[in-house]
């Protein structure tokens, strides 16, 4: 038994009214519930800073001298790592999870084990991988459903937030559901789902809490699709740096309170925002720096042209619900003109056709009305209530926080 299964063991003897949690212990209050996570060390953080146990759960301890004072450029993108984990209780969870049992764990160790930027970077010619090489580049969890690049002392990184992803494998969930037989209530949670995340009203908590185990060969194809559309992304931010976009008059300061989710401090951070033209070539570019690998275009082709058409649909959406906070995406241009004006620059022979296009904008844009219409009017609280939705034929039991997992 392990030295903090002891403590926990201790507690649940001596603490009245302590119970056993899914990890560590819960303890009722007249205040509510204590949930008791874990135990730190205080020695095996001497010399750091005073906050520094604050990442224990999720950090070892070169991790957290890299996050307070990075010495190179990756240590900028680990630090935007953790300060997005570091304030929000139920994203420490997340990672506790990931973390499981390994004696060797560390955050840093953990991205570079599922860095998928190398699978773009290798379909590019070896001029552009090596002007590339340089930029550290991958997934954080980032409040805004969007990707940024963002100026440090040493260079530029580029984020690409994880709910973007959850988002958009939701959405190839129910693009696609039918096709594979899934229920029509399954197909429309999982839109409720994309659009909830997306308004940042469902839970962080996929890993904790999964909306439903679906079967393998459905979830291989989804993986895979939002992997494509993960590289599309990729591409279009460093098509950003290839195109020298990276203009000093395009930088913008920000808060980082407004990027991280539950981040409570003052720092400032500075990100690039692009004209409608640049963001035009950057799309274009994203596929045609790729060489010699026309199944792999093909692919990227289309997986980008189902994330724009979902970008398209978000926006009606949070359009009815929030205006004010769909301006926020203005600095792009509309999701619609981008599918055309790539399409317009790609070979005939690459992606879907225009005709599909349109069929299938029509499509969703019809949905989306009658999800509005028919819906939305009538659950407005339901859809903004903070916490998590299920794809109802694939979550045999619903299982309860804390107690479960």
């Amino acid at each position: 038994m392990s030295e903090e299964q002891k403590f926990f063991e201790g507690v649940l003897a001596r603490v009245p009214n302590a119970k056993p949690a899914s990890h560590g212990v819960l303890i009722e209050t007249d205040a509510g519930l204590f949930h008791l996570t874990g135990i730190v060390n205080k020695s095996d953080y001497e010399g750091l800073s005073n906050d520094a146990s604050f990442y224990a759960p999720f950090c070892n301890r070169d991790d957290i001298v890299k996050i307070k004072k990075p010495k190179v450029l990756s240590d900028y993108l680990l630090q935007i790592r953790a300060e997005a984990i570091v304030d929000n209780p139920r994203l420490v969870r997340v990672f506790r999870k990931r973390r499981g049992n390994k004696k060797d764990w560390s955050l840093d160790g953990y991205y570079k084990n599922k860095a998928r930027e190398n699978t773009y970077l290798r379909a590019l010619s070896k001029g552009n991988q090596k002007k590339l090489a340089g930029i550290p580049a991958g997934s954080a969890y980032l409040d805004n459903v969007n990707a940024i690049c963002m100026k440090t002392n040493l260079g530029n990184v580029i984020a690409i937030s994880e709910p973007l992803e959850n988002f958009l494998y939701f959405m190839n969930l129910f693009f696609y559901g039918e096709d594979f037989g899934v229920k029509p209530k399954d197909v429309f949670s999982a839109f409720l789902i994309a659009q909830r995340i997306m308004a940042g009203y469902e839970s962080y908590d996929f890993d904790l809490d999964p909306r439903g185990d679906l079967p393998e060969h459905i979830e291989t194809f989804l993986q895979s699709l939002t992997d494509l559309q993960y590289q599309f992304i990729l591409g279009h931010e460093y098509a950003h740096h290839l195109l020298g976009h990276l203009n000093e008059s395009r930088l913008f300061s920000e808060n980082l309170s407004n990027v991280l989710n539950a981040y409570e401090g003052t720092q400032v951070i500075q990100h690039y925002k692009y004209s409608h033209k640049l963001e035009y070539d950057a799309d274009w570019h994203s596929i045609k720096n790729i060489k010699g690998d026309s199944k792999y275009k093909e692919d990227i082709s289309n997986a980008a042209f189902l994330a724009l058409m979902y970008f398209e649909v978000s926006g009606l959406i949070l359009d009815y619900t929030n205006p004010r906070r769909s301006g926020a995406h203005s600095s792009h241009p509309n999701p619609v003109d981008r599918i055309f004006k790539l399409r317009s620059k790609l070979n005939n022979k690459l992606g879907f056709s225009k005709d599909q296009l349109e069929n299938n904008i029509d499509f969703l844009r019809g949905f989306t009305k009658h999800f509005i219409d028919k819906y939305l009017v009538f659950n407005f609280d339901d859809f903004e209530r903070y916490g998590s939705v299920y794809l109802p034929s694939y979550k045999e039991k619903l299982l309860v926080d804390r107690v479960d997992f």
